[in-house]
């Protein structure tokens, strides 16, 4: 057994980097053409459930306006917040893996990051978080960027 065996260095161990930046696009492009028409569809039904769960689960007696999870998790201070920011992130995942254009991500990251960041204030955070459902707005984004993908693949 030689020496090289017991060596701490896991480096060698380690998947490549790409070290092009057409590198980065292919592998990227890779993951957005493993999906298939049928799970793409999938996909987008369960962002839509994500998004209604966490804004527009429950409607309050009386009144037009909906609370989701993300208003009622957003009550635990920070940990609430990283919680739905979390369950945000997943959908930016999924968002990407759909092909969304890197402007419709930078729009949905900030629709997050407001949504994280006013739901870090105690009481007025909440209320506000109520009002600026993020995951709905990032689920109108994604659904424009889906339909002009389609209209592109027409043409």
């Amino acid at each position: 057994m030689s020496i090289r065996y017991l060596s701490p260095n896991t480096s060698r161990l380690m998947p490549r980097r790409p070290q092009y930046p057409d590198e980065v696009g292919k592998a990227g492009n890779k993951v957005q053409s493993s999906l298939t028409s049928d799970d793409r569809e999938k996909l987008v039904a369960r962002l839509r459930t994500i998004a209604r769960l966490f804004d527009d689960a429950v409607t309050v007696p009386g009144t037009k306006i909906t609370l989701g999870w993300d208003a009622v998790i957003g009550l635990i201070p920070f940990v609430g917040d990283t919680a739905t920011t979390a369950v945000s992130a997943y959908f930016l995942w999924e968002a990407y893996r759909l092909g969304a254009s890197r402007w419709t991500l930078v729009k949905m990251v900030g629709n997050v990051l407001v949504d994280f960041l006013v739901g870090l204030v105690p009481l007025v955070g909440d209320l506000i978080d109520v009002t600026w459902r993020a995951n709905r707005r990032n689920m109108k984004l994604l659904e424009k960027e889906l339909e002009k993908q389609q209209k592109r693949k027409k043409n």
